[in-house]
């Protein structure tokens, strides 16, 4: 009876098959983080993006504002349009008024109206126009949701940053935006500075 044994046992396939389920369950978390994490990081790179978008195009509209002396036709004759007017409040109101070149050349001037109602960023352009009345900018689209706080400083050569609470400031020399944003990652700061406007 001294044959040699040919195969594996029950218990050596027992042993094979538990050592491959560890394996494949260790795989499989390892696998399941990392989709995780990568849901989440796209997650956070939409609502960047979304953001840097909003904030662009408030960047781009200041950057667009009229150049010209501005002056309507039934004002007086040292009164005139102020090309970027900011109001802001401590009990979350904000609101930016610009008037601006049209998106395409020689077609004018037109209004856009920045506000905050809730926790929502609104942005209204009007019709382009090449001679006064302007029309007014209504009918506002939200450019951003999620919004906490929105605070305005604007820039005073003598006095340097100042806060806007509570006040209107027509034409100011910069502006600094700080918002503060509840996402699904959690809450977020960001800051914008746009200026010289002068």
């Amino acid at each position: 009876m001294n044959r040699s044994q040919q195969g594996f046992t029950l218990i050596e396939v027992m042993v094979a098959i538990m050592l491959m389920a560890l394996v494949s369950l260790i795989a499989w978390r390892g696998l399941d983080s990392v989709t995780r994490a990568d849901q989440h990081l796209q997650a956070s790179t939409e609502q960047t993006e979304v953001l840097l978008r909003a904030l662009n195009q408030m960047q781009r509209d200041i950057s667009l504002r009229a150049s010209v002396e501005l002056t309507a036709p039934d004002a007086p004759s040292d009164e005139g349009l102020a090309a970027v007017t900011v109001r802001s409040s401590d009990s979350k109101g904000f609101r930016l008024d610009v008037i601006r070149s049209a998106p395409v050349a020689g077609d004018g001037l037109q209004r856009v109206r920045w506000w905050l109602k809730g926790d929502s960023l609104y942005r209204a352009a009007a019709p382009t126009r090449d001679r006064y009345p302007l029309p007014a900018a209504k009918d506002g689209v939200v450019v951003l949701t999620g919004v906490i706080d929105l605070q305005v400083r604007v820039w005073e050569t003598d006095k340097g940053w100042r806060q806007l609470s509570g006040n209107r400031r027509e034409d100011p020399t910069g502006l600094e935006i700080k918002l503060v944003r509840q996402t699904p990652q959690g809450v977020e700061r960001y800051r914008q500075v746009m200026g010289p406007l002068k």
